[in-house]
């Protein structure tokens, strides 16, 4: 009898052995899935995480010799890392206003690297006359292919029950020039766009410095600068005008 149940017990856990085997074997069967990393993961900006599914470039903020740039637009696999390359299908949705070869370029064969859980898609964006006047939307959308599903197209958000596409990611493209969000008038007089970038090559700051937070300190620092050295150029006899032909001014408070 004690045999006959030593027997059985040893059936079930040599079942229960097979049984882990072959649910560890289905688990990680089929292709990964791949996605756009900031709509799931989130990126930081001050200080604190977003997730978006869109972004955009100005050119207005981008000195005007320039006539191109490169934003790398990350991208993450659900699954297992590879330790071969694989290859990133891509195709510009219906939805998308800006042209490809026009507007904007990708490389013809992308490569998502070996042994990274996230890497990058480098788009080219091309400046051109009529984003003087008008915003182009480039909307990108992952393909599924031979190494890669595209499963996360459509997920479901459990708060809202709003359907979610990660798969697809907005980029706008301009060259319209508009008062950045922290440009503080009472410091740094009226924004032109002759004055942002005479300020970028004078005190060495990113043209795109006041479309992010700066603290009130900094702002007036820059305004008592630029006040001393247009004063500077005055004396000199190389006074600074603005573009309608009136003398460049900081603001009232400096």
């Amino acid at each position: 009898m004690n045999k006959n149940i030593a027997y059985i017990i040893m059936g079930l856990i040599l079942c229960c052995f097979i049984a882990c085997e072959k649910d560890e074997i289905d688990t990680f069967s089929g292709k990964d899935s791949i996605y756009f990393t900031w709509p799931v993961e989130g990126t930081s900006f001050n200080n604190a995480t977003v997730y978006p599914d869109s972004t955009g470039v100005s050119f207005a903020f981008i000195p005007p010799t320039k006539n191109d740039t490169i934003i790398k637009l990350p991208v993450s696999v659900q699954g297992m890392l590879s330790d071969v390359d694989r290859k990133v299908s891509l195709k510009v949705s219906e939805e998308s206003t800006a042209v490809k070869g026009v507007h904007f370029d990708y490389p013809e064969r992308i490569v998502f690297r070996a042994n990274v859980p996230t890497d990058s898609i480098p788009v080219t964006l091309y400046r051109t006359p009529e984003m003087k006047q008008e915003s182009f939307q480039m909307i990108l959308q992952l393909v599924e292919n031979e190494d890669f599903s595209t499963e996360m197209a459509y997920m479901e958000n459990e708060s809202t029950g709003e359907i979610l596409n990660y798969t697809k990611f907005q980029v706008s493209i301009s060259d319209i020039i508009e008062t950045p969000q922290y440009w503080f008038e009472p410091y740094l007089g009226d924004f032109t766009a002759k004055k942002l970038f005479l300020m970028s090559d004078v005190l060495g700051i990113p043209t795109d410095t006041f479309n992010n937070p700066v603290s009130i300190s900094d702002m007036q620092f820059y305004g008592q600068f630029m006040a001393r050295y247009l004063d500077e150029k005055a004396a000199a006899g190389e006074t600074v005008y603005e573009d309608d032909g009136t003398e460049m001014e900081m603001g009232r408070l400096i």
